[in-house]
Order: structure tokens, then sequence, then C-alpha cells
């Protein structure tokens, strides 16, 4: 089990580099010796092991004021450390610590941010690493002998790779190999593992003050992935508790069940609640499902006090929440969404419902969730499809919210290249939603302005499913947002500046061809004057925008406009 002083909020991992990540230091401790034996002054190979994470420039100092009873010159340490890397590099191969890739895949399952804080500069290794530990270490996530004035003993280095994921001493750990690594990690205050990968002796990590000490990484990557219940489960279980529920029921699908509720699994919630596993798909989203979850909470004797935990996409969320609704005229329900879909736009906003009758959600009720818990965890087992198709909503709440959000979307890689700034940008959306709701709840007025890029999206979506080459519905809302940015710039001013930098930055990279002709115009107009959110039937009504975060709702534009503005949309797609 893990010990009282470990962290109970666990943010972020600080790890070194040889010798937890890479079986390297044999080859830096022959290095170093043959290098030394060249200027004619003898060591043994093993006393490098001791050395092990001062900076290159610290350790030549270090020998050549033992040997030579002075510092070593500023050239003297750029020539030697420049013959030692040589000297490491055709040293042969350096593999992967066995166990390194257990410990970074069970902190990156749970949620913990990794910074790797290494002495070295030694570009051989540091180049390595996307190959081998793929997505471990984001960008801007490393600290090297480059990156600060002291290395280590002192303790700057895990001081700063801290302070790039902002996180305090009660909420981090180190990893390390090395007793003067251990001492930096004690000296800047946090919980410090050793990991005795080389030859020193246990007693050596003991003296510096490790809070654990293993033998190998395999070893304390088994027992990370044993002990360690990660942000997600602990975020989850601590929102149960704070409601104190009668019972827990958790309502799952077979797919998310395959796939993603093993982040769960030193979860309270799950083990202690029972679990009902719908069948997947729209063909599922009907009364029977929801049967089989009132089944369930009887089962368990659930009360007005019990609690519905939904787990899964948009799908789990919208018949867990209508099952919650309408047991005993309503209970308690918790969202975590598994989809960025889901997160952004379904579990959020009180509409719980079931398809009725070969129609989407014509049965439901508005009742609003407990919680929503929001995290990037679960989109790491998305396609690209199903996570661009989120995209398209979170764009949609910048361009009718908050234009610094909009613009900080538009850098679609660099957001989906990083989780930890993915999990901010879905936060603030969700964020912005849950405020228009509450403000709003039954989508009487200022609720409209979320339907931003969904008349024409919805008609964009329906004519490729008669076409049978369906297009996902944030791939629809994708295109749908670039004929209502045209129809603002028409009937609102909207810059046309605004209207080129989302085609061009995003739509045409990162989103399908919706396969347009001029012959669908009249069946897009069509489709968008049924529309079920029209307030008159056959006149379509738009959201659309004075310029982004100044949106307006109950637009209707006249079809000439809309006709324009979809033969516009053709000519920019090309």
């Amino acid at each position: 089990m893990r010990p009282i002083n470990f962290p109970k909020n666990l943010r972020a991992a600080l790890i070194d580099m040889d010798g937890v990540l890479y079986d390297s230091m044999p080859h830096h401790a022959k290095a170093w010796h043959r290098m030394f034996s060249e200027i004619g002054i003898d060591t043994v190979p093993e006393e490098f092991f001791l050395y092990e994470g001062m900076t290159g420039g610290d350790t030549i100092n270090l020998i050549i004021q033992r040997e030579c009873g002075r510092d070593a010159t500023p050239e003297e340490k750029k020539q030697l450390y420049a013959r030692k890397a040589e000297l490491f590099v055709n040293s042969g191969q350096k593999q992967p610590m066995p166990g390194a890739d257990l410990m970074l895949k069970t902190f990156m399952e749970r949620g913990i941010d990794r910074v790797l804080v290494t002495g070295s500069a030694q570009s051989s290794l540091l180049n390595s690493l996307n190959r081998d530990y793929p997505g471990a270490f984001q960008k801007g996530k490393r600290v090297t002998a480059l990156d600060v004035a002291h290395g280590k003993p002192d303790p700057e280095p895990y001081q700063k790779g801290a302070g790039i994921v902002n996180a305090d001493s009660s909420e981090v750990i180190v990893v390390e190999n090395a007793p003067l690594g251990v001492r930096a990690g004690k000296a800047a205050g946090f919980f410090t593992i050793a990991v005795t990968t080389g030859p020193i002796p246990r007693e050596e990590f003991e003296k510096e003050g490790a809070d654990m000490i293993f033998s190998s990484m395999k070893e304390f990557a088994e027992w990370l992935d044993r002990e360690l219940p990660g942000v997600l489960v602990s975020r989850l279980d601590k929102c149960v508790a704070k409601f104190n529920p009668a019972t827990m029921t958790v309502v799952t699908d077979a797919n998310v069940d395959k796939a993603v509720m093993s982040l769960f699994k030193h979860s309270e919630v799950i083990e202690q609640g029972n679990k009902v596993v719908l069948s997947p798909g729209e063909q599922h989203k009907n009364l029977k499902s929801v049967m089989q979850i009132w089944d369930a909470l009887e089962a368990v004797g659930a009360t007005r006090k019990s609690i519905v935990v939904n787990i899964g996409g948009g799908l789990v969320t919208d018949i867990g929440g209508f099952a919650a609704a309408t047991f005993k005229r309503g209970i308690r329900f918790i969202n975590v969404p598994t989809t960025l879909l889901g997160a952004v736009d379904a579990a959020t906003g009180g509409k719980t419902g079931i398809n009725y009758n070969g129609l989407k959600n014509e049965i439901g009720a508005f009742h609003q969730h407990s919680e929503v818990i929001i995290s990037s965890l679960p989109l790491r087992t998305l396609s690209d499809k199903e996570i661009m198709s989120g995209y398209a909503e979170m764009l949609k709440t910048g361009l009718i919210a908050d234009e610094v959000l909009y613009n900080k979307l538009l850098d679609v890689e660099g957001i989906l290249n990083d989780y930890g700034h993915l999990e901010e940008v879905m936060q603030r959306c969700v964020l912005i939603k849950e405020d228009v709701v509450n403000r709003d709840p039954e989508e009487k007025g200022l609720r409209k302005i979320l339907n931003f890029g969904h008349t024409a999206g919805h008609a964009f979506e329906s004519l490729s499913f008669r076409k049978g080459t369906p297009l996902a519905h944030g791939e629809a809302v994708a295109h749908g947002i670039l004929v209502e940015l045209i129809l603002s710039h028409m009937t609102m001013g909207l810059e046309s500046n605004e209207i080129h930098r989302y085609a061009n930055t995003v739509l045409k990279q990162f989103y399908p061809s919706a396969g347009i002709r001029c012959e669908d115009i009249p069946t897009l107009i069509d489709l968008m004057a049924h529309d079920k959110k029209n307030s008159v039937a056959g006149c379509p009504n738009f959201t659309l925008l004075r310029q982004p975060g100044v949106p307006e709702i109950d637009c209707v534009p006249v079809s000439k406009d809309i006709e324009a503005a979809l033969e516009v949309y053709m000519d920019m797609m090309g």
C-alpha cells in the first residue's frame, strides 16, 4: 500500500533520464573514464555513478579540482565535455530501461503530469525520447543542464520542473536513481523515490533521505500501477462522497466499458456501486435501455437520495440523465463524459432524452446534473475523427462567447498535442455553456446562441446521410459554422477576414469535404427550413455574429441570402 506521506493529490512526477528512462549510466561512466584517461587523469568508472545528476561542467570541475588543485577553465569544460559526449555517442545503443514504459503509461493513464529533469545535455538521448516514449513528455516539459544555473544536487532543477506544471510540494514526486538526485529532490521539498538501477548500494540512498527505495524500475512501475489511483479517480470518488448518496449506480455502454473503464479500476465508486452496461449505438437510445437502468435502481433500493454516475459519450449521458430525471420524479446524477463532443455539449445543459419512433431525442426532460467531471484522459482512446467532431463544438463556443478562447482554439495542433492545455479549454467551454444554461435553462432566449453553426450544420449532416457519405455531427457543424459566418458578414457586418481565417486555418486543414454541389443547394435550404429549432415553420432561424463573442439570436435571412451564402461557401471550399 502507499506510504502515509505519499502525496494524496499527486499532480506531477519529475523524472530523471539516465538510469531511470535509459540504461545509459554504464556508457556515461566509461565515456567519462576514457576521456579523463586521454588527458592523463586516472579515475575509476564506477565513481561516475556517484556524480550522476551533476551537469557535465560541474563533473569536470570536480575532477580537475581534485587532481589538479584548481578550477577547470570554461574552455576546458567545453572541450572536455565535447570529447566525453563523442565517446558516449560512439559507445553503442542505449536501451530504454525495463519498466520505464509501464511507469510512464501509468502516469499518463492516471492523469499525472510528467516533467523530464536531467543533468544531461546529451542530445542523442534527448532526441530519442519521442521515439521510445511517444507522448510521455509534452512540449515544454523538459529541464536539462542547459536550462539551469545550478545542477543537482542543488534543488533548482526540480524546483524549475515543478514550476513548469505549477505544482506545489504536496502534489509532486521525484523519481531518481542517483544519490545526488535524491538530495536535490529532498532539498526541493518533494517526496523522492530512489530506484537502485546502478552499482550504488541502498545505504547511500537511505543517507540522502529517499522516501521510498525500489531495486528496479520494473518493481517501481508494478507498484505504481497497483497502488496509484490517479487524478480522475480521486475527483470522481470525492465528488460522489460529497453528495453522501444512499446508493450509487454507474451507467456506461459496452464500448466505454471495454476501452475506458480501466482508468477507474481503483475507484471506490466503481467498486461499490452497481453497474449498468448498455448496448452502444443510436438504435439502443430507447425506452428499453432506460428500463434497464430503472431495474438496476430498483434492485438496490434506490431512493431520491441516491445518485447515478454516467460514464460515457452523449448517448450514455442522455439516457442516464433521462433515467435519473424520471425515477421517483427525479434523482441526482453525475456525468463523466468520455468523448470531446460529450464533454463540451451533451454532458452539460440539462437536456436528457431518448429516441422514439425514429426521431432523435423525441422523448426527454430538462433535468440538471449535480456535477460534470471534465477530464482529457478518456479522450486518448478516441480516433482523430471523434476528436475533431468535438473540437467543432469548442470552436463554436469560442465564437459565440469568448474571442480569446477562439483565438487559442485556432492553434488546433498546439491544443491537441498537449492534453493539459486541451483540458483547460474544455473546462472553459463547459463553464461558458453552464453560464448560458443557468441564465436560460429551457431555451427561451439566450440559450439559442448555442445553436450557432447548427442550423446549416444539421442540414449538412442530414444531406450527408441521404447521400450515403455520412458526416459526424461535429464535422457537419464545422461546415455549418463557415456558412453562418458568411451569412453574418452579409447581414450583420462581420468582418470578412474572420471568414477566411476560419476557413483556411481550421476547416480546410482538419475537416473532410462535405461534397456539396450546386444541385444540393435547394435541398440544403429545404432542410434548414424544417429544422426543429425554427420559431416559424418554413423559415430558417439562425444565430449569427456581429463579431466573435457578440452573437445575435433569432435571425431569419431571406432565401436568396442563404442561397448566396451557400454559393460563397462552395467557392471557398473549391
